[in-house]
């Protein structure tokens, strides 16, 4: 599939359309409400000195699939929310999506060391598209921390690092204390 990121400007109701057009249950709010992402977007939540956002765009339609949203890129370490529509998932469209992140940020940000994602532990086709992708490792696990719906959901923390980004390897994780 040939997809395109292009960052979202001031359209404002397409995103709203987006991100109300169906359920995002491992995305914190399963079913944002339209004014509360208004809201969001006027105070700089989906651009601003510190977040960038991006359409996920088909090539071949022009149809928005995604919406990639990148946090705290003044900082070290970035973090990201990947939204695909559930009609496109499957597609290969969210390994394309994790591959041009840590290439955009690396790129971009050169102080920037690591990208992040979390994640329920029970999403299931996340964790399998982060082991699917390259450089992007297990690195931590959080009991009982991701609050939805009044439940707690352990979380699971994945990352890549520029140095095995830039080298092309994985540095594996010590996890045995010696």
């Amino acid at each position: 599939m040939n997809i395109s990121f292009i960052p979202v400007g001031q359209e404002a109701d397409e995103l709203v359309e987006f991100l109300t057009a169906e359920r995002w249950p491992y995305h914190g709010t399963e079913n944002p409400a339209a004014s509360i992402i208004r809201e969001a977007f006027a105070n700089g939540a989906y651009h601003h000195e510190h977040t960038r956002t991006f359409w996920i765009v088909e090539s071949e339609g022009g149809t928005k699939v995604g919406l990639i949203r990148l946090f705290d890129v003044a900082d070290p370490n970035v973090s990201f929310d990947l939204r695909i529509l559930t009609g496109f998932r499957g597609r290969g469209i969210g390994r394309l999506a994790l591959e041009w992140i840590a290439s955009y940020v690396f790129t971009e940000f050169p102080d920037v060391i690591r990208v992040e994602g979390h994640t329920r532990v029970d999403n299931a086709p996340m964790r399998a598209l982060f082991e699917k992708c390259n450089r992007f490792v297990l690195e931590a696990y959080h009991r009982k921390s991701w609050r939805q719906s009044g439940q707690l959901y352990d979380t699971v923390t994945y990352a890549v690092i520029r140095e095995d980004w830039e080298n092309g390897r994985i540095t594996p994780i010590p996890w045995k204390v010696r």
